[in-house]
């Protein structure tokens, strides 16, 4: 009883062979060469989903990115369409009325893209009928000097002296009348110049209205100046406009303005023919046809679309004075 009894060890200290069967051994996941760790997966999951939300919340905001430019209001889009309308009248007052109207919406709306393409249009326009007016008295100068200098030479008839002082004073007068009109075609010119500026510089997306109206300022401004690039823009105009009309006239601008030859009048004028019988309402296409004809000596067809031009639209000025100027028919021999 007296033997001691032994010492108890504490609940910490097991023997070592104990020791190691009660500490569990820590658990480790083995992961393949080709596993990730879940918070790998984790982050790429969250990445795929951070990219797929930023893909939705552009698709939602492309309309309004697409249309931030033409976000006008209705009254601006229809003063801007009653402008276009204007001017396939294509007569001279009807074109200044779209002119100062597309001026006002271009000033209120400067963003407005398609009115600073149809302003770019009117004024091109413009300059096609002063460059016509002006070549027309050229030919006319030229024309009276070949008449006076042929009486020169020859010394007769009787009184070939007065006659070719009388033709060269006539040719003073159209040199007269064409100087303010050069001023004006070099002014509108460089005026249209810094316009196209404007109408060529186009963000990366826009409407496809908006698209075909700066085609169409820059297809008719190269036309009407004989630029290299006419057919090219014509043809891209081409593609993308409604109907083939305006691409039409484009042609036909750069066939007159380049001094195409025969064929090529020939071809631009049975494409005019098909775009009138098509829109009977584009006046464009008659004077433009009338101009070809004349081109091409065919005073007969001039004359006839002429007369369908002012018996569409008889404030048509420049039908009339063209008409007023044709050669008359004279009674065979």
């Amino acid at each position: 009883m007296e033997r001691p009894l032994p010492s108890r060890r504490p609940s910490g200290d097991l023997p070592p062979e104990l020791l190691g069967a009660a500490r569990p051994e820590p658990v480790v996941t083995e992961y393949g060469p080709g596993a990730s760790s879940p918070s790998t997966v984790s982050r790429l999951l969250l990445v795929l989903a951070v990219l797929a939300g930023i893909g939705l919340a552009g698709y939602l905001a492309y309309p309004a990115f697409r249309d931030r430019n033409t976000a006008m209001p209705a009254e601006a889009v229809a003063q801007k369409d009653v402008a276009v309308a204007q001017l396939r009248r294509d007569d001279p007052a009807s074109r200044e009325q779209a002119i100062k109207s597309l001026q006002s919406l271009a000033a209120t709306h400067p963003k407005y893209a398609e009115a600073q393409a149809e302003l770019a249009v009117a004024l091109t326009l413009q300059l096609s009928d002063l460059n016509a007016e002006f070549d027309r008295l050229r030919v006319q100068s030229d024309q009276l000097k070949r008449q006076a200098d042929q009486l020169t030479a020859d010394r007769r008839p009787e009184g070939w002296k007065d006659r070719a002082d009388s033709l060269r004073e006539q040719m003073r007068d159209l040199e007269r009348e064409q100087q303010p009109m050069r001023v004006g075609i070099e002014a509108l010119r460089k005026r249209l110049d810094a316009l196209m500026l404007a109408v060529r510089t186009a963000p990366a997306v826009e409407p496809a209205a908006t698209v075909a109206a700066r085609l169409k300022a820059q297809a008719l401004y190269a036309s009407v100046t004989g630029h290299a690039d006419a057919l090219a823009l014509a043809e891209r105009l081409r593609q993308v406009e409604s109907a083939a009309a305006w691409s039409r006239l484009a042609h036909a601008e750069f066939a007159l303005s380049s001094g195409s030859p025969g064929t090529t009048l020939q071809t631009v004028s049975k494409e005019l023919e098909a775009l009138r019988t098509e829109d009977t309402t584009l006046m464009r296409a008659y004077v433009l046809g009338a101009r070809l004809a004349l081109r091409q000596n065919d005073v007969a067809t001039a004359r006839t679309l002429l007369d369908e031009t002012l018996a569409l639209n008889n404030k048509h000025e420049v039908a009339r004075r063209m008409l007023a100027q044709l050669p008359t028919d004279e009674p065979s021999p």
